[in-house]
């Protein structure tokens, strides 16, 4: 055991999803598993004896709600970050996890390979987004709102800022901010950056 590792917990129902993620971080030096459950009920006291860094939260458990626990899981350890697990690729879901205080939303069907690399950015406080989720999203209806990433970044592009600047406000990864452009170039149905700006510098109220 590396001495340095930072300690992750998951609140699973599906114990070979929780093996899974056993296995995946003792492949790396990084992260250590110190701790798994499978329901709201006396998940506070298990975390409190784990004090882990990150908890992964699945949103479908056996009598809760992941989204629902979510604000209080925040609230309750503030220190730890707690990322969202899930199969849910839709962007309502996603947006209403970032409402909710999520650090980050992984797809369960992304390479379990890359979820190290995956916590890593969390625990260098950026949001971190799977890659597929971002490609598979379904277009929101028109009249949905931008979730508090896509927000900041709107206002940012309103004032003229360059996306260097951009990049250095929003404290992301560049590969987060291209993510996150092309999530709002498919809401707002344009093909290029520079349509992307004009939209936003003439229509967009946020």
């Amino acid at each position: 055991m590396f001495k340095n590792k930072k300690r992750v917990f998951i609140v699973e129902d599906n114990l070979l999803i929780r093996t899974a993620v056993k296995r995946a971080l003792a492949a790396t030096e990084e992260f250590e598993l110190v701790g798994e459950w499978d329901d709201n009920v006396g998940l506070a006291k298990q975390i409190g004896l784990s004090r882990p860094d990150i908890l992964l939260l699945d949103l479908r458990l056996k009598e809760s709600d992941g989204l629902e626990i979510l604000p209080d899981l925040k609230k309750n350890f503030h220190l730890m970050k707690v990322v969202v697990y899930t199969m849910k690729d839709d962007m309502v879901t996603f947006r209403n996890a970032v409402k909710a205080g999520a650090d980050g939303y992984i797809l369960k069907s992304d390479n379990p390979l890359t979820l190290g690399a995956s916590l890593q950015v969390v625990m260098d406080g950026k949001f971190v987004t799977s890659k597929q989720f971002s490609q598979n999203s379904k277009k929101p209806e028109g009249d949905a709102k931008f979730n508090s990433l896509e927000t900041s970044i709107i206002e940012q592009l309103k004032q003229g800022h360059t996306l260097a600047k951009v990049l250095a406000e929003a404290n992301i990864s560049k590969e987060q901010l291209e993510e996150v452009l092309m999530s709002l170039k498919s809401k707002f149905d344009v093909k290029s950056f520079p349509e992307l700006v004009r939209i936003i510098r003439e229509k967009v109220t946020v």
